[in-house]
């Protein structure tokens, strides 16, 4: 068995594997797919074994194949920790900011907080992915993204939450809705009349709701299942019915008076949380931790929904995340 591998043999695999293709590494690589293959069978050669195997249109890992793309993440993320500890000494004058995210926290980010911190620190460089919880998760744990805002993550000893709050799920609904002349917080019961669009994938949101409408035997038919939050809420401001979501999701339609947040009435919906995460024991930069910082004290989405003296204030979990420097 060799004592090395050629870190770009690796990183092609690493792609392969993650996009399930061969074609959709050679995309993200901005190189010929003959070039993935190439450097994948001269991988397999140095191994003596096979690392990918074919399935319909796309590839995926044999065991021998998953064992090297463990073993290249860990590597990976050994060289950005040490590339992170090197950074230490320097200040917030360069810097690379790697940030996943869930499409409903995009309104939020960009209609402020990242504007800020970008107006401030005008030389840094980010790289912004939108994905659903799983993916979220996933990135934070590789070593793909250094900060992850998250809705309803797992609980995973490899991720450290920085902040989390309560922020329930509410049926958004138009303001001519017959629910939002209720005069009361919806039951599921009462939601499940209407119709519905929802999302599908592995979002928090739609993960909540499953769970939440099994344990009371609830079922929904919605009209439109999407993967995108637009969709959610132009169904909503059609007034074609009710979509789920937790309120800073639709903070600029609930300000214009386009739609009606309401909490349901459900005790798992009403505990549901926002976190930002990162890898648990990783090292961030200077950049990355002014941003992880930044966001905490400025993101809708870490402010209260409704008050509650026992939540720390967010300015002690913007202190707390300093120790992580």
């Amino acid at each position: 068995m060799p004592s090395d591998f050629d870190q770009e043999r690796l990183h092609y695999l690493r792609q392969a594997v993650r996009l399930g293709s061969i074609r959709g590494a050679a995309e993200r690589l901005n190189v010929n797919p003959s070039t993935v293959s190439r450097q994948i069978a001269l991988l397999e050669k140095q191994v003596s074994t096979t690392l990918l195997e074919r399935y319909g249109r796309g590839v995926r890992a044999t065991e021998a194949g998953q064992l090297l793309v463990e073993y290249a993440g860990i590597q990976d993320s050994a060289r950005k920790d040490t590339l992170a500890k090197l950074a230490d000494l320097k200040t917030l004058k360069r810097g690379h900011i790697e940030l996943v995210t869930g499409e409903g926290y995009i309104g939020d980010l960009l209609g402020g907080p990242l504007q800020e911190f970008c107006r401030r620190f005008p030389d840094l460089t980010f790289s912004l992915e939108i994905t659903g919880t799983d993916g979220i998760v996933q990135a934070v744990i590789e070593g793909e993204a250094q900060i992850g805002i998250v809705y309803f993550p797992p609980a995973d000893r490899r991720l450290q939450s920085h902040a989390r709050i309560r922020q329930p799920i509410c049926a958004i609904v138009h303001p001519k809705h017959p629910l939002a002349k209720l005069g009361r917080a919806p039951k599921l019961s009462d939601v499940a009349l209407y119709p519905i669009a929802e999302l599908r994938g592995s979002f928090g949101t739609q993960k909540l709701m499953e769970v939440a409408a099994a344990s009371e035997r609830t079922s929904f038919n919605p009209v439109v299942r999407t993967n995108s939050f637009l969709v959610l809420k132009s169904f909503v401001c059609a007034n074609l019915g009710i979509a789920f979501m937790p309120a800073f999701a639709a903070a600029r339609e609930v300000q214009d008076g386009e739609v009606i947040a309401l909490p349901i009435d459900h005790p798992l919906l009403r505990s549901a949380e926002a976190h930002i995460i990162t890898r648990h024991g990783r090292r961030l930069p200077p950049a990355t931790l002014g941003l992880l910082q930044h966001l905490i004290k400025r993101m809708k989405a870490f402010e209260p929904f409704v008050a509650n003296k026992s939540r720390p204030h967010r300015a002690k979990a913007a202190k707390k995340a300093a120790k992580f420097a």
